[in-house]
């Protein structure tokens, strides 16, 4: 699919033929290019990378034949998303990834200056009508930190309740 001026490939959202091989090549490159990804052990991609690819939960961004971001997600259930929380993301098991409701954004990668593209994109044509988190992934200066955001067509009231309605379920 087409956005402007990308290539799009997100088979969870948009019903297109795509490669795993192209898919999963393209993503580790990017994350060689990323300064928080490039010194993650090779077996880490079984975990981290792979079952995005299984469960098609991602999305891969072209400029001119050229990988420029990637973004994975989970759908979790409360008991997933506190394990999620709590553990390392190479410990997530492969059944939580499609768990429940709860919309995280688990990678966001774009090392080529596209992050703000790829903001827009997920709150405007991704996830327009969805509340979701983030880990902040400079946890291991500040803390944890969990942000939330929202897709364009969701009203404060709206967020407030689906919040409500989902908090984060933190155990020590």
């Amino acid at each position: 699919m087409r956005i402007d001026r990308f290539d799009i490939i997100a088979p969870g959202l948009f019903d297109e033929p795509w490669n795993e091989a192209t898919v999963l090549g393209s993503a580790t490159w990017l994350w060689m290019h990323s300064t928080a990804h490039r010194d993650a052990p090779l077996h880490s991609l079984a975990t981290l990378l792979l079952p995005a690819l299984k469960h098609r939960q991602f999305v891969l961004g072209s400029e001119a034949g050229k990988p420029v971001f990637y973004l994975s997600w989970l759908n979790l259930d409360g008991a997933a998303e506190q394990r999620y929380i709590q553990r390392s993301p190479v410990e997530m098991a492969d059944a939580d990834w499609n768990s429940g409701e709860r919309l995280w954004i688990n990678d966001f990668v774009a090392p080529f200056g596209h992050a703000a593209t790829l903001a827009r994109l997920v709150q405007r044509q991704l996830f327009p009508n969805r509340c979701m988190r983030a880990l902040d992934h400079q946890g291991e200066v500040r803390g944890l930190r969990v942000k939330t955001h929202l897709g364009i067509g969701v009203i404060p009231e709206q967020a407030k309740a689906w919040f409500a309605a989902h908090p984060l379920e933190l155990t020590a």
